[in-house]
């Protein structure tokens, strides 16, 4: 309330900025609603601030403010997505000191690479190759550093050999 105050009173302030990034820090301590108050202080001050240095954190928080509320693979993915483009929004700031969310980011991307090979083998196991086909393409092409990258492969390689044998195309 008293940054908020300080806003309020004194809009030309030097200490404006610092005072809107202490009101989104705020919000972080709380749950879901304080979390989305604190995203939309921390864009705000992007929005404002843009060639602080402090933008680069202010992006990066609310990337982690995703981070932290990511599920599992198996379950709603929608934070997972907003913390994936989050942290690449990240990369706007090239020159900050601050440590990248790299590892956040890698973690993230391993989330969403084992949901969509949970998909892609239900559907192979399913017998919906052309499902399945796809969902894994889509995940080898995409998170390419994915730790599962090899069962997905071979997946793909085992369909596609498959399918060569019935035409008639095998190597030998």
């Amino acid at each position: 309330m008293t940054l908020q105050t300080l806003i309020n009173t004194y809009p030309d302030s030097e200490f404006i900025a610092r005072a809107k990034l202490g009101v989104a820090d705020s919000c972080t301590r709380g749950r879901d609603t304080a979390l989305q108050q604190a995203e939309i202080e921390y864009k705000d001050f992007k929005t404002f601030f843009p060639n602080m240095p402090e933008a680069a954190e202010a992006q990066l928080k609310v990337a982690n403010i995703h981070y932290e509320q990511m599920e599992k693979p198996d379950r709603d993915f929608t934070h997972a997505m907003r913390a994936e483009d989050e942290y690449r929004a990240d990369s706007e700031y090239p020159d900050s000191k601050l440590v990248r969310g790299e590892t956040a980011a890698a973690e993230v991307q391993e989330v969403l690479a084992d949901r969509e090979y949970a998909i892609g083998r239900f559907y192979y196991l399913r017998l919906a190759y052309p499902a399945a086909i796809a969902r894994l393409k889509t995940l080898v092409e995409r998170y390419p550093l994915y730790s599962g990258a090899d069962e997905s492969l071979f997946l793909l390689g085992k369909r596609t050999r498959a399918r060569s044998m019935r035409s008639g195309r095998t190597r030998g």
